[in-house]
């Protein structure tokens, strides 16, 4: 029989201890595994959030952190509002009023408004116009797809798009009604708005989001900005055909601005963002935040500590486990020493005794690490629903950390050596004439 076979038949000869050394292994290398591919899902959850089509967010003056966690992740709550006027800078001459490009008109090659406060079921609303959908991306240059409907028209006032996890989770199909409500689920309810449209699975928080078009939030209860006493707002028209008339231009403000910076002759995008990003800092009436800075920094500060504690804790629950393959073959030492006296006497080598030793135990980690890596996946997917439908990203069992799995098998193999080590150099040391020697 070969050095593997014996190593095999040893642990077979002790079911119940290599069954629990093995089983506490496992549990171990289950809760690292789950560690590590939440920290991953969790860090694709926020890196989804800046690739959507725009790579600078202003808002009013404060924390720029909060700016985008309330923008690209419909988390916290809005800072303020900006006048209306003051996203009218970003527009070109065509789409302004007054036909003149607007302060920042030259370096913006698209801008998008969006307005909160209000929510359906949970989930938060946001007022903006078809340019969202129709001239931002979904991440890589991709335009939005619908899985059923079709983008909302400018000029359908109470009309609204849906993220997949909105659908999937309320029911809602295209020209169902919903009516969101003020500031919170219990505030008021204010006029419904129809689905005209359902978006495919992005994979990113845009599936949370239910988007409304701006002009029907507008005109919801609560929602005008007040005007100074005395002062009377332009007189509103309502648009060809019947439907209500739009709130007057004094009377709107945006809670964010969704930029993609244009990309001027000889100079890269980035550039143009930062020159963007520091003339509107610099002046008093709103901030800049570029979402992958603010990203980064998210993660460095919060996320990645958080993920290193978590792990040092598996980790240690990893060594205690090694602990157990230690105790077995160290409380099997007599029978063993008995064994390696047979194997001695039948011709083998020193050196073979050792090896056997050193394989059972790698062989009782690598069994119990791969039953630990499949039950870490399996508690991924079980919960993949869960984290689907709260951070909009895909966890499913092929969910991975690849590079931190890749150093398991390793770290496991160099773990069972050394646990056992001791037991090991106690049997290549066996004195073979004192276990055969006969009684008397």
């Amino acid at each position: 029989m070969n050095i593997l076979g014996i190593a095999w038949r040893n642990i077979r000869q002790r079911p119940l201890t290599s069954a629990l050394t093995a089983v506490s292994l496992a549990l171990g290398v289950a809760l690292v595994v789950a560690t590590l591919v939440t920290g991953a899902i969790v860090q694709r959850a926020f890196e989804s959030g800046a690739g959507l089509g725009y790579n600078m967010i202003v808002g009013a003056k404060g924390s720029p952190l909060q700016l985008v966690l309330n923008t690209v992740y419909f988390i916290s709550k809005p800072i303020e509002n900006v006048g209306w006027d003051f996203y009218e800078e970003f527009l070109p001459a065509a789409r302004r009023a007054d036909g003149v490009d607007g302060k920042y008109a030259a370096s913006t090659g698209v801008a998008v408004p969006t307005c909160m406060g209000d929510y359906y079921r949970s989930f938060r609303v946001v007022g903006t116009n078809s340019d969202f959908f129709g001239r931002l991306t979904r991440g890589d240059g991709d335009p939005f797809r619908f899985s059923s409907g079709e983008n909302f028209r400018d000029d359908d006032f109470f009309a609204g798009v849906i993220g997949a996890s909105v659908a999937d989770s309320l029911g809602l199909k295209v020209g169902d009604p919903f009516a969101p409500t003020h500031g919170a689920d219990d505030g008021k309810v204010h006029d419904p708005f129809h689905v005209v449209g359902i978006l495919e699975r992005t994979w990113t928080p845009i599936d949370r989001g239910v988007f409304v078009n701006m002009e029907g939030f507008y005109l919801q209860d609560g929602h005008a900005k007040p005007l100074p006493d005395g002062v009377e707002p332009d007189a509103p028209r309502a648009p060809a055909g019947e439907g209500p008339a739009p709130l007057p231009a004094a009377q709107r403000e945006v809670t964010a601005i969704l930029l993609e910076t244009a990309s001027l002759p000889g100079l890269p995008p980035e550039l143009t963002a930062m020159g963007l990003r520091t003339a509107i800092n610099e002046g008093r009436d709103a901030q800049a935040a570029l979402p992958v800075a603010e990203i980064r920094q998210l993660l460095d500060l919060f996320v990645r500590p958080l993920e290193l504690v978590l792990l040092m804790v598996t980790a240690l629950v990893v060594l205690v486990s090694a602990l157990g393959i230690l105790i077995s073959m160290v409380g099997s030492s007599l029978e063993r020493s008995r064994d390696v006296a047979i194997m001695r006497a039948l011709g083998a080598r020193r050196g073979h005794v050792l090896a056997t030793v050193l394989i059972e135990a790698v062989l009782l980690a690598v069994g119990g690490g791969l039953v630990g890596w499949v039950l870490g996946h399996g508690v991924v997917a079980a919960i993949g629903p869960w984290i689907a439908a709260s951070a909009g990203v895909r966890a499913g069992f092929f969910s991975s950390a690849p590079e931190a799995e890749a150093l398991l098998v390793p770290f496991l193999v160099l773990l069972a050596i050394l646990a056992a080590l001791l037991p090991a150099l106690a049997a290549y040391r066996t004195d073979v004439s004192r276990w055969l020697q006969g009684p008397g």
